[in-house]
């Protein structure tokens, strides 16, 4: 292949290198000390999460009378998930637009419960899908919601599983997702790549 081909083809590649650099959130790097658990810290993994919890899903059934919940089958990767709690409605925000494509989600206590997961971009709603998850076995989801900057999670329904109702909690793991790279990073590529090739030229002329 001649030398400018070559040329020619490395920014793409380093273009679709920046567009693929896709992470797998399993929660497991944040500390626990105890069953109990802790909220989520803003900035984790560069996001800002609101309203979502992190247990050590091995030990959770170990503290009396919660025995068995959906957050000791919820777990993909040891041994950490992460929880809307109470039951309530968390949300997943970003300064930087990023693409959502994955994540598993268990019920925490009841068995086919809803989970609505809706993605926006700035104040416009775009993706908006349900989905019903098991009490007692991971399910992997797959959402591919593109250039959006917020996801909220709303729970809700199904039935009670362990003969205890802690309401409408469920366990997420192994939640996939990339940054967008932003115009100005895509642009200062190309324009190296085509900088680089026109130097060369000169040089053998």
């Amino acid at each position: 292949m001649k030398l400018r081909s070559l040329l020619l083809v490395f920014p793409l590649l380093t273009l679709s290198t920046l567009r693929c650099q896709a992470t797998v959130v399993t929660f497991d790097d944040l500390p626990l000390n105890s069953p109990a658990g802790i909220f989520i810290p803003a900035g984790y993994q560069g996001l800002v999460w609101s309203n979502f919890g992190c247990i050590n899903g091995i030990l959770n059934p170990t503290e009396s009378p919660l025995i068995t919940n959906g957050f000791y089958y919820g777990v993909v990767s040891m041994s950490n998930v992460a929880v809307n709690a109470g039951g309530q409605p968390a949300e997943i925000d970003s300064t930087t637009n990023f693409n959502f494509q994955s994540a598993y989600f268990t019920g925490g206590w009841h068995s086919n419960l809803n989970i609505e997961v809706q993605g926006f971009s700035g104040t416009n709603l775009v993706y908006d899908q349900t989905v019903v998850a098991s009490a007692t076995n991971p399910t992997l989801f797959t959402f591919n919601y593109l250039d959006i900057d917020r996801l909220y999670f709303n729970s809700y329904g199904g039935d009670v599983a362990f003969g205890y109702d802690g309401g409408a909690q469920f366990a997420m793991d192994n939640f996939e997702f990339e940054f967008v790279p932003e115009p100005s990073s895509l642009l200062l590529t190309a324009l190296g790549g085509v900088t680089l090739v026109a130097f060369l030229k000169r040089k053998r002329t």
